[in-house]
């Protein structure tokens, strides 16, 4: 019974990482510290398709701003009814990034965005 349970439950965690639409670009290495990371949530708006943008810039007054090297963004709901993720500007090697986030027709989205780099 345990094993069948333990399968069962692996299956469905499979599941649920497949149907969600999170995307990465870049890649994570030793040394890589978090820039950014904020929570974008919107489920407020009665329009068919509800949007946001992520941007990330490099903190005022910093003699060299730090590199981006990977980004992260993690959709939250996990029954693919969240919404999409594109890099619209910025991005890997530069100090700068920008995520549009998107929603599926009449819904809304969760999304965490992680930024980091060197």
């Amino acid at each position: 019974m345990r094993v069948i349970l333990t399968t069962f439950v692996i299956l469905l965690t499979a599941t649920a990482l497949i149907y969600a639409d999170s995307n990465q670009w870049g890649r994570r290495v030793v040394g890589d510290r978090l820039l950014n990371a904020s929570t974008i949530v919107n489920n407020s708006l009665p329009v068919p398709i509800k949007t946001a943008v992520f941007q990330y810039l490099p903190p005022l007054g910093s003699a060299r701003a730090p590199n981006v090297t990977y980004i992260l963004a993690r959709d939250n709901v996990r029954n693919g009814l969240g919404g999409y993720a594109a890099l619209i500007s910025g991005g890997i090697n530069q100090t700068h990034a920008s995520v549009k986030l998107s929603s599926r027709p009449n819904l809304g989205f969760n999304f965490t965005v992680e930024v980091y780099g060197r």
